[in-house]
């Protein structure tokens, strides 16, 4: 191979031949320009990983033009002092072109969705976001590619939809795949890190008076069906819109009055069990057993209409800018009004410790429920009484 001293001078002036000729620099020894029949010049590295006698590595510093003679040698001699540190950069960057390849966001994408999502209650809905918004603008790019102005660009096109509270979601949606790849060492470090929410998040603080409360139960009874029991239900137990419309028979034992749920069942993957109060009991007398769900119309698959049952529950109640979450927190507000203790009222809505922390949320392992038993008979009995005092007013007032 012929050698000269690199110069820009003697680059320029390098001969094009009919195949591709190394020309070696005199002053630095394994540094080089690469000349292809087409006359395209390329800088080069050759060495030894391990000296005399092993393995040759040959890395590609890029083409003369867009990389200055500079540079190449600068980039030449990082190249030397990694080999002298034990590493190989052209067995890196070899592997970091194929992890380009093989690490395509679509692909971690629907690893991420089974392997984790499809734990969570809200799958499907998460699921589709995902493949709408990250899945369509990253899909066929190396996750390696994706930079944080990639995640501000995908957060900002939803907020710009006059969607601010989905552009929240979908960032932490977002931020949380990007923890699964640094977690399964796909990722060093996640490029959403530091993204900040773009819309400001407002703690929802509704709660229903008891004469709101009233008027929705007497609207469910009104609707009937699926949707009405499930309101009640949610009015009487203060737990969690899905799991008591994905109720099934078998988890209610109607003997001993309690509602087991399974771990696979709550938003926080533990067991959970719900005392029926009276009230309750009486919803579920009335529900028709058809399937396996309890709150359906055919049986075979739970109650899905909520938004047009809703718009209906509000029109003959009369109760508005309310939600069916906020049941569950005028549910925990009434029991304190009845002198129900915190932490009971907890147990209540979640297994978890709740008003008990710290040291005290270790230990603290009892379940209280005889306690939690005599909270919901007090506030099913409550709610009974709002909801009598509420007929006899509308009795009154009809009378009038």
């Amino acid at each position: 191979m012929p050698r000269v001293k690199l110069t820009k001078t003697a680059i320029d002036a390098l001969p094009i031949s009919s195949k591709d000729i190394v020309h070696w620099d005199t002053g630095c020894p394994g540094f080089g320009v690469k000349v292809t029949p087409k006359g395209r010049k390329v800088f080069v590295v050759l060495y030894r990983t391990a000296g005399a006698g092993s393995r040759l590595r040959k890395y590609t510093i890029g083409p003369y033009g867009r990389v200055t003679l500079n540079q190449a040698r600068v980039t030449a001699q990082k190249v030397f002092a990694a080999k002298l540190d034990g590493r190989d950069l052209a067995a890196e960057k070899k592997d970091s072109r194929r992890r380009m390849v093989a690490d395509r966001v679509d692909d971690l994408l629907e690893a991420f969705i089974a392997q984790h999502i499809s734990q969570n209650r809200s799958a499907p809905e998460i699921s589709r976001m995902l493949r709408r918004e990250v899945g369509s603008a990253w899909g066929t790019r190396s996750i390696h590619e994706i930079s944080k102005r990639d995640v501000i660009d995908v957060v900002s096109a939803i907020e710009q939809r006059g969607a601010p509270v989905a552009a929240n979601k979908a960032l932490k949606s977002i931020k949380t795949f990007f923890r699964w790849c640094v977690g399964r060492a796909v990722l060093d470090g996640s490029p959403a890190d530091g993204v900040p929410l773009p819309a400001k998040q407002v703690t929802r603080d509704r709660v229903l008076s008891d004469a709101e409360l009233a008027q929705v139960v007497l609207a469910a009874r009104q609707i009937g069906g699926p949707y009405g029991d499930i309101v009640e239900v949610l009015a009487l137990t203060g737990q969690r819109r899905e799991e008591v419309a994905r109720c099934t028979w078998d988890e209610l034992d109607v003997k001993t009055r309690i509602w087991k749920l399974s771990s696979d069942r709550t938003k926080n993957a533990k067991s959970h069990e719900v005392h029926l109060s009276d009230e309750v009991i009486a919803v579920l007398t009335r529900a028709a057993k058809r399937g396996k769900f309890v709150f359906s119309r055919a049986g075979d698959n739970s109650f899905q209409d909520f938004s047009s049952a809703k718009r209906e529950i509000d029109r003959l109640s009369g109760v508005t800018g309310w939600r069916l979450h906020d049941l569950r927190r005028t549910c925990v507000s009434g029991m304190a009004r009845l002198g129900i203790a915190p932490h009971v009222a907890d147990k209540i809505l979640t297994p978890k410790a709740g008003t008990i922390s710290g040291v005290a949320a270790v230990y603290q392992r009892h379940d209280f429920l005889a306690e939690r038993r005599e909270a919901l008979e007090m506030w099913g009995a409550h709610v009974n009484r709002v909801t009598g005092n509420a007929v006899e007013t509308n009795v009154l007032r009809r009378a009038a």
